[in-house]
């Protein structure tokens, strides 16, 4: 966790696109300076894929998020077994991007996605962030 920690973090709020790499790599969601959730991106379009493709998302379909299911139900929104499958309300998508916006995202790049996975696999045995569920 020592050099996750120590890799710059971007508030969500505005961060771009174009900011995030395309490899393949580690990141972890921070809340108030504390790592919230950590996960991996290892499919083609990396990172950028991951983090911009599904977690930025404003729209009320959580299904392709775990980080914002989790979020919503952590924050008694709605439960996971719920959001996976049904989007969420106006209200409810509001509430869970408003939660979000206030987040700081970093990463780390990896040259294969089997190094992403196994420094997700090291980090995750390291501490488990409170909204990571694997």
């Amino acid at each position: 966790w020592q050099r996750m920690l120590q890799q710059p973090r971007l508030s969500a709020s505005a961060i771009a696109r174009a900011d995030i790499p395309t490899s393949p790599g580690v990141y972890a969601w921070f809340r108030d300076g504390e790592p919230v959730y950590v996960g991996r991106a290892k499919a083609k379009g990396g990172l950028r894929k991951r983090l911009a493709g599904n977690h930025l998302k404003l729209g009320p379909d959580l299904s392709k998020s775990a980080f914002r299911r989790n979020v919503c139900e952590s924050i008694g929104v709605a439960d996971t077994s719920i959001t996976r499958f049904q989007p969420l309300t106006d209200d409810q998508t509001e509430t869970v991007n408003a939660w979000i916006a206030a987040c700081k995202v970093a990463w780390i790049e990896c040259s294969t996605p089997d190094e992403a996975a196994d420094l997700e696999t090291d980090l995750k045995n390291e501490w488990k962030p409170p909204l990571t569920k694997r």
